[in-house]
Formats: C-alpha cells, sequence, structure tokens
C-alpha cells in the first residue's frame, strides 16, 4: 500500500470516528431538547445549598429534576420573571438546551466542512478555491458561534419574560476574534491558489 492509500485509510477511519462523535453529540443534545420541551414544569426545583467540595461554606444554586441533581447553574438566568411575577424554570432549562443544541450544531457543520478539506487534500494541493471559500465557511460558522446561541437564548427570554437582556461575555468576543482569524486564513489561502495557478501555467 503506498503512501497515499494509507493516507486516505486513515483519513477515512479519523472521518468515521469524528462523523459518528458527532451524531453522538447531536443525538444526545437533541434528546435533552425534547426531554425539556416534553417534561412537566413542576418536575424542575432550583436549590440553594452549601458547596461541600470547598472548604470555605460557599453556597451555590443547583437545579434538581425530580430530585436528580442536574448541575449547579447561574441564578440570574433562572430567575426571570413574567409579566405577572412568575418564574418559569422548565423554559429557563429549555433555553439553556437550545442554546447548547446550536452550539453542537454549528461545531459539528464547521467539523464536516474540516473533513472535506482534508479528504480534498490527500490527491493534491490544498490551495484550490473551493477550500478557501470552505475556509470562509468555517469563519462564518464561527461568528454563528459567538452571536447565534446567544441570539436564541435574548428571543427565547424575550417572547416568554418581561425583562431580558442581550450581553456579550469575553468568550463571545475570543470568539469572534479566532472567526476575524480563520477569515485571515482564507485569504492567506486565497494567495496560495493564486501561487499554485501560477506554477501551473508555468509548467
Amino acid at each position: 500500500m503506498d503512501k497515499k492509500a494509507k493516507k486516505r485509510v486513515r483519513l477515512m477511519q479519523i472521518s468515521a470516528i469524528i462523523s459518528v462523535a458527532i451524531i453522538l453529540i447531536l443525538g444526545a443534545r437533541t434528546k435533552d431538547f425534547v426531554r425539556a420541551v416534553l417534561s412537566d414544569g413542576d418536575n424542575f426545583e432550583v436549590r440553594l445549598e452549601e458547596d461541600t467540595d470547598v472548604t470555605n461554606h460557599q453556597q451555590v444554586y443547583r437545579l434538581y429534576k425530580n430530585n436528580s441533581y442536574m448541575g449547579d447553574i447561574d441564578y440570574n438566568r433562572y430567575s426571570l420573571l413574567d409579566k405577572i411575577g412568575r418564574t418559569d424554570i422548565r423554559y429557563c432549562v429549555l433555553i439553556e438546551e437550545a442554546k447548547a443544541l446550536t452550539y453542537s450544531v454549528l461545531l459539528g457543520a464547521m467539523l464536516i466542512i474540516a473533513i472535506v478539506i482534508a479528504a480534498s487534500s490527500i490527491d493534491g494541493t490544498p490551495f484550490t478555491k473551493k477550500n478557501a471559500n470552505r475556509i470562509r465557511w468555517i469563519g462564518v460558522l464561527q461568528f454563528g458561534l459567538a452571536i447565534v446561541p446567544g441570539l436564541v437564548g435574548f428571543l427565547m427570554s424575550f417572547f416568554r419574560f418581561e425583562y431580558t437582556s442581550l450581553s456579550f461575555s469575553v468568550t463571545q468576543f475570543y470568539m469572534f476574534a479566532i472567526g476575524v482569524a480563520i477569515m485571515i486564513l482564507a485569504q492567506v489561502f486565497d494567495h496560495g491558489v493564486q501561487l499554485q495557478e501560477d506554477v501551473d501555467s508555468i509548467a
């Protein structure tokens, strides 16, 4: 088996593993989202408890469903009030699951495009116009990671609760900066495409 064939086999194996991982993650996120949609609001409860993992007796807010611990939470995200002053923990859980599902879909799309780029480079140069455009799409999806999940959460909160705000965190800023870096990389690829075309025309 020659080197190209070995690379092709290795890429197929890696692609299969990543594809299965994407499917499992998306399946789990979708399952959690559907469960939140179908669940009874009375099943959820937020409790203020002492964190036994630290020695300073710090108290944390924890989410429970049917008395089963689900995780520590940011209380501000679960204390939003509707027009008549009621909280809706189930809907807050739904918002968080929708945001997580959005993240997973965007990340999955980015990984698929990366696999396509790698596959197209096995038998030749990676410097092609298609790959440059694919990198741009990864950049667009990266911008989406910085913006879309937060926007989804804001819109869902806006239609259910009285007071909502759209904030831009440091993490989102970093994601946006990574998107800019990817777009710059796409420009570098464009330059590589031009150089490759010049070399091919001379040859």
